[in-house]
């Protein structure tokens, strides 16, 4: 039987024919060499190389021998070369869903720098319901769902990354923009766009306005808070959503205003705990948390006053 360290010394003298380029392939003494290929020998009962005038000749079952280890050293190349492309993300596929509030900037953002860690790295997203995101995982159809709600499941793992208030949306010519701030009782005469009172976001903001002792009259009702959002541009109303829903493009043309006492709504990391991780899991976390603590979470947004010019 031989290892590893046996099979490399009598591998670099078949390529090599001596001794001392076997050494210095290998970049050790010659007389260590010679020690280990005569070790070799004495450990397989049969010679490997016969010598003959100072030269060493393979015997035939060395060129056996070294047939096989030669196609064993290529299988270890060409595992050597699969390792090279799974650390640069070729032909990996890193599949990840996201509920609306965070898959429209937050999530994205995080796989945009992970991309660029990753060139080669194949990105599956999807945008995922509440409903749907416990199946998801457990049918490992994803690594990751984030959201911002529990997942009530043995199988899962969820773990709170950070936390935004609910906030007020309302459009750029509303008098409630003059304000820095709002409260549920500044709303009480408004045309409210809200969600169902069985919901999260809904149940949340019921919560909120009977807290306030103040009735919740909802003109539109809506599914997700992105809708909320653009009824609102489009003059159906107000709106009060959690602040990851209003980052970026979703929350441009609009006035955001922080809501006085407003409770907060965490952002979730889920993953199946019986499932293996990929190479980019690791990435991704922490391209998350870099975001989460780069971008401004719940502040108000200003409409841009110009001031005219006094003519001389």
């Amino acid at each position: 039987m031989m290892n590893f360290r046996q099979i490399e010394v009598f591998r670099a003298v078949m390529i090599t024919k001596t001794v001392s380029g076997a050494s210095r392939l290998l970049n050790v003494s010659q007389p260590g060499l010679s020690r280990m290929l005569k070790y070799t020998e004495d450990r397989l009962g049969f010679a490997l190389f016969d010598r003959v005038s100072g030269r060493l000749v393979p015997t035939k079952e060395a060129q056996e021998l070294f047939v096989e280890i030669e196609a064993i050293y290529k299988k270890i190349e060409g595992l050597d070369f699969l390792v090279q492309r799974i650390e640069r993300g070729e032909d990996t596929v890193f599949r990840i869903g996201a509920q609306p509030s965070v898959g429209r900037y937050i999530v994205p953002r995080a796989l945009g720098a992970l991309n660029k860690k990753f060139e080669n790295l194949t990105i599956q997203f999807d945008i995922l319901s509440l409903q749907q995101v416990a199946d998801y995982l457990v049918r490992e159809e994803g690594e990751y769902a984030v959201g911002v709600f529990a997942v009530d499941h043995p199988n899962i793992v969820s773990e709170m990354f950070s936390e935004a208030p609910f906030v007020c949306v309302l459009p750029p010519d509303h008098p409630l923009c003059e304000k820095q701030h709002v409260t549920i009782k500044d709303l009480q005469d408004e045309r409210l766009i809200s969600f169902r009172s069985d919901t999260p976001h809904g149940s949340r903001i019921v919560l909120m306005f009977e807290q306030a002792k103040v009735d919740r009259i909802v003109s539109t009702y809506v599914r997700f808070a992105e809708t909320a959002c653009t009824f609102v541009k489009n003059g159906l109303g107000v709106a009060i959503v959690d602040a990851f829903t209003v980052m970026g493009e979703t929350g441009q043309g609009l006035e955001i205003r922080p809501i006085k006492d407003a409770p907060l709504m965490p952002i979730y990391v889920h993953r199946n705990k019986f499932a293996s991780r990929s190479l980019f899991a690791e990435s991704f976390e922490t391209e998350l948390k870099r975001v989460l603590s780069e971008v401004q979470i719940g502040k108000p947004t200003s409409r841009t006053k110009t001031k005219a010019k006094s003519k001389s």
